[in-house]
């Protein structure tokens, strides 16, 4: 199985720093040690910022993260979607169809 970055279930605020000492398999006080003095000495916003951002984006522990929405048609043509990227109207792929049909038959 793949490992995953997730918060830490043994959290002081979010879990966040516990959760990236869980994944590189480092003692936790240590990581919290150092996100304390980066938080510090980068200026108290933007560490706090990136803190509050992990926080919303990092997943709990055993939670699946949200998969992508697949998408039969794009949006904006409401063409066929297929998986190699090929966004072909669904007339010209009739129209192929049949023109391929017909080469077979003769």
């Amino acid at each position: 199985m793949q490992k995953r970055l997730t918060k830490s279930q043994n959290k002081i605020l979010a879990g966040v720093l516990g959760g990236i000492a869980n994944y590189f398999n480092v003692d936790p006080a240590w990581v919290r040690i150092i996100g304390a003095a980066l938080i510090l000495f980068t200026g108290i916003f933007p560490g706090i910022a990136l803190y509050i951002i992990a926080a919303m984006v990092m997943p709990e522990p055993g939670q699946s993260s949200p998969k992508a929405e697949k998408h039969t048609a794009d949006y904006q043509t409401g063409r066929p979607n297929t998986m190699d990227g090929d966004f072909a109207k669904s007339d010209d792929q009739d129209k192929k169809q049949n023109s391929n049909k017909d080469d077979q038959a003769e």
